[in-house]
């Protein structure tokens, strides 16, 4: 029998859904958070196996039928018709809940397993894979995370056709992420959204997005943050999350240009495109944690512009 082949590893950042406005639509890449992935083909083992898991916040399948890396990456061995199975070792990088994790694993699973089988695979078809493996195993379509951990810095999203684009990314945005200890689950998050909503705040929502995409366009970071306010479903999730308005208020008064729920909860992000104030920033959000008991970590970070990459890359 064939010894295993070499571990290659991978890195999948975390990434923001929504963006405040952009519900369903927009997605962001991030610095400094993200899951890293490796694994090999071994034509000894039986079967796919996942070898440990480390890092998670929540307790992960180890069976790779039921995770979304093992999923992604067999998916991907699949089309390319080999049938050796593989070894898998997930190091968990992406803490608490809002911040894709599901979707980094997803994201680097299906790229390891477009790696490991030799062919070139085209990004849309490791977008399809992940795709699958995390409707599978959340039952749901959600590709904002997805696409941005994949392509990097922010992107759209179009579910129907679950298809999505990158957008480009933009120097000049500070990050500044409170992540509570207790997670939200997206399912719950969605159940209290309502079947219809006042026009005003869907005008502000479509608005907002706009302008997101603009500032893009115009490499404008003011009015990146500027716009990142949700009229839409922040309104509605905003109860799910302890602390919510005292955070916002304390990470505004501190100079914050703009002030999110980062994808469905639970954790929180503020923006700034000023540098001298991303430590100021960082203390004042500390200080309204510890002021409210809250348990909870404050994490600075930046947008990604290169999505999921080779891990030296």
């Amino acid at each position: 029998m064939s010894p295993p082949a070499p571990y290659i590893t991978v890195y999948a950042p975390a990434s923001v859904g929504n963006i405040g406005p952009g519900f369903d639509t927009l997605g962001m890449a991030v610095t400094g958070m993200g899951d890293t992935l490796s694994a090999c083909l071994d034509p000894s083992l039986p079967e796919d196996r996942i070898e440990r898991i480390t890092g998670a916040w929540t307790p992960l399948p180890i069976d790779p039928r039921e995770n979304t890396a093992g999923i992604a990456l067999r998916i991907m061995l699949d089309r390319a018709k080999v049938r050796t199975p593989f070894r898998l070792v997930l190091e968990k990088g992406v803490p608490g809940s809002g911040l894709g994790s599901s979707a980094a694993s997803a994201v680097g699973g299906a790229y390891l397993g477009s790696l490991l089988s030799g062919r070139d695979f085209p990004r849309e078809e490791i977008l399809a894979a992940a795709l699958e493996a995390e409707a599978g195993v959340s039952g749901g379509v959600f590709l904002d995370n997805i696409s941005a951990c994949l392509y990097g810095g922010v992107t759209v999203s179009h579910g129907e056709s679950r298809t999505a684009l990158p957008a480009g990314a933009l120097e000049g945005i500070h990050l500044v992420f409170i992540i509570p200890r207790k997670t939200l689950k997206t399912s719950d998050a969605r159940k209290i959204l309502p079947e219809s909503v006042p026009r005003d705040h869907a005008v502000g929502a479509l608005s907002n997005t706009a302008g997101i995409l603009l500032a893009l366009l115009r490499h404008d970071p003011a009015l990146f943050c500027a716009r990142v306010r949700d009229p839409l479903i922040e309104p509605y999730r905003k109860g799910l999350i302890p602390g919510f308005d005292s955070l916002r208020e304390a990470a505004m008064k501190a100079g914050a240009g703009g002030f999110a729920i980062s994808g469905a909860g639970s954790t929180t992000v503020a923006l700034t495109h000023r540098p001298d104030l991303v430590s100021p920033l960082k203390y004042a959000l500390e200080k309204a944690v510890a002021d409210h008991s809250l348990d909870a970590t404050v994490v600075t970070s930046s947008i990604d512009p290169k999505g999921v990459r080779l891990a030296d890359r």
